[in-house]
């Protein structure tokens, strides 16, 4: 019985792996949310970022600034470059690792994706270097679209970053997450997430505030974390990520501090793939008001430098 049970749902599996894109979300979301999403006339904050992937997203433009590497120029650009995190190399090739003077206070991450990444607080050793490479090797071989089919990453050259580690080494550093909504005036509505105790596989706690640094709307495994001491700098990075997201209706801009610098993280276009859970007391309604999303479909250039879509997303 177990045995069937087991054939069974791999035959489930390879099924929906073949079916387009957006009907795999759409079964993805209803198994996450026990609801079907409305993709084409979208209210909640997920069912937008679901618009986004499938409808209305600028594909290759997303594709540029969640590049790890390619992104850092329009961070320079926009705000300078001292809110950049220092990167110290950068390779299509692996073995090159082993030629770097040290890796000792280092971290190490594909460009092209996330839940990739490798912190060395020490000078690896010959076997830790070789299994580096390796793993390394393994991400850039990755097609990252197909984790939670977005398109946008595959339009992403694969590379190795070595950066700069930034932190105290002892505790995993606070991501400060700010949702920027454009409201197309000039003006701006946002929620900061903020995620911390990041410890092996325990979950994570979250503190959420909305249009106020000053009181916390929301609170997820709550302990005690003050950011009053912080504020300051938090005012900074709001004003910062309002110059990041003037050119887009919505993207997230994330942050991390380190001894009161303000360090650039990432641009995130569609954050958790429009699976996003934690949104209670009423978030993802909340922000998928804020939300003033362009309904004009955004076209693909059709150049030889842009990989064709998947034949999964012929059907929207």
């Amino acid at each position: 019985m177990l045995k069937l049970k087991a054939e069974l749902r791999k035959g489930v599996l390879y099924l929906l792996k073949k079916m387009p894109w957006s009907y795999q979300d759409r079964i993805h979301y209803f198994h996450k949310f026990k609801r079907l999403p409305n993709i084409h006339q979208p209210k909640l904050f997920n069912e937008k970022i679901l618009y986004r992937k499938f409808v209305t997203g600028d594909h290759v433009r997303y594709g540029n600034l969640s590049d790890k590497i390619l992104v850092r120029d329009y961070i320079a650009k926009t705000i300078g470059e001292q809110y950049l995190i220092p990167m110290l190399h950068e390779t299509a090739d692996p073995i090159t690792l082993l030629g770097l003077k040290s890796l000792k206070n280092t971290v190490i991450k594909p460009n092209h994706g996330s839940g990739m990444v490798e912190i060395l607080l020490e000078e690896p050793d010959c076997i830790q270097k070789q299994l580096l490479v390796k793993r390394c090797e393994e991400w850039l071989s990755r097609d990252f679209s197909h984790h939670s089919r977005e398109i946008h990453y595959r339009y992403i050259k694969p590379r190795i970053v070595v950066e700069e580690y930034v932190g105290d080494g002892k505790l995993a550093a606070v991501d400060y997450k700010f949702h920027m909504f454009n409201k197309k005036d000039g003006n701006f509505e946002y929620v900061l997430q903020i995620i911390y105790n990041r410890c092996g596989n325990a979950p994570l706690s979250m503190n959420f505030y909305v249009n106020s640094l000053q009181q916390c709307f929301y609170k997820i495994r709550d302990t005690g974390l003050d950011i009053s001491g912080d504020r300051e700098t938090l005012e900074k990075a709001l004003a910062l990520s309002k110059e990041l997201a003037s050119d887009f209706d919505y993207v997230r801009v994330d942050w991390y501090i380190s001894e009161g610098q303000i360090y650039f993280g990432e641009l995130t276009f569609t954050p958790g793939a429009g699976m996003v859970t934690g949104l209670d007391m009423g978030l993802d309604k909340m922000m998928g008001d804020m939300w003033l999303q362009e309904k004009k479909a955004t076209n693909l250039p059709a150049t030889s430098d842009v990989t064709p879509l998947p034949v999964a997303l012929k059907k929207i």
